[in-house]
């Protein structure tokens, strides 16, 4: 099982995408949509929940119910343009009942790369480099991830040479994602923290020392987040030749 969050508008690639969703974003000849489930087929995924938002209807005609033999859910978050993706992630836990794979629909990567990732409890990480953006992680000599810094974090190091970047892609075994998780994302919303990364609470979670995560590593292995033009251009390039 897999959770795709696709909610938001992507305003900022509107120059390339039109008023197509980010996920639905043609990157070297196919959508990232489209490439993210040939992956997650590929690697036996037999029902793949979408948290829409934006444009959800046009998704839903674009994807259908079955795409290539895997059974397509849809959640559609109303709130999607005044909230963040811990909404979106709080929308899913009720229909969440196995292990399942969590990832952003505005990704690009391998299927040599997304292999490592179906087993429960990991978080894809890549070495960080200075344009990247986003949330940073620690890692422990066991490659079990130490510490989560959001972006806002005050603890958040000066220094990041020595940290890894994640990737947004996640596995979690169900039980301790609805034991440990599942209730962090809500109390978050309860306390009207509505504009804060579903990351918030799985960092709390490693804090806490509730769950323990394995870091998996993606670098050497051709990925890309696009939320800009730049982006966009950096994973055509990246991947021109079809992967």
């Amino acid at each position: 099982m897999a959770v795709l969050l696709i909610a938001g508008g992507g305003s900022r690639l509107n120059n390339i995408s039109g008023d197509l969703p980010k996920c639905m974003v043609p990157v070297a000849g196919q959508p990232l949509l489209e490439r993210i489930l040939s992956h997650l087929k590929k690697g036996g995924i037999e029902k793949i929940i979408l948290v829409t938002g934006y444009q959800a209807d046009y998704i839903r005609q674009s994807i259908g119910d079955r795409w290539n033999s895997v059974k397509i859910e849809y959640i559609y978050s109303s709130k999607w343009s005044t909230t963040n993706n811990v909404v979106s992630l709080d929308l899913a836990s009720e229909y969440i009942n196995q292990n399942f794979m969590l990832l952003e629909g505005d990704l690009i990567f391998t299927w040599e790369a997304l292999e490592k990732m179906f087993y429960p409890n990991r978080m894809a990480v890549d070495h960080y480099k200075s344009f990247m953006d986003g949330t940073v992680v620690s890692i422990a000599d066991d490659q079990i991830v130490d510490k989560i810094y959001l972006k806002n974090d005050p603890e958040r190091p000066v220094d990041l040479s020595n940290m890894y970047k994640t990737v947004n892609i996640y596995s979690f075994d169900y039980v301790d994602y609805l034991n440990v998780i599942a209730p962090r994302l809500e109390m978050l919303i309860k306390s009207d923290q509505t504009q804060v990364y579903y990351e918030q609470a799985i960092a709390d979670a490693v804090d806490s020392r509730d769950i323990t995560i394995n870091s998996v590593l993606f670098t050497g292995t051709p990925w890309y987040e696009i939320d800009t033009e730049q982006d966009f251009l950096q994973a055509e390039e990246m991947f021109k030749s079809g992967k």
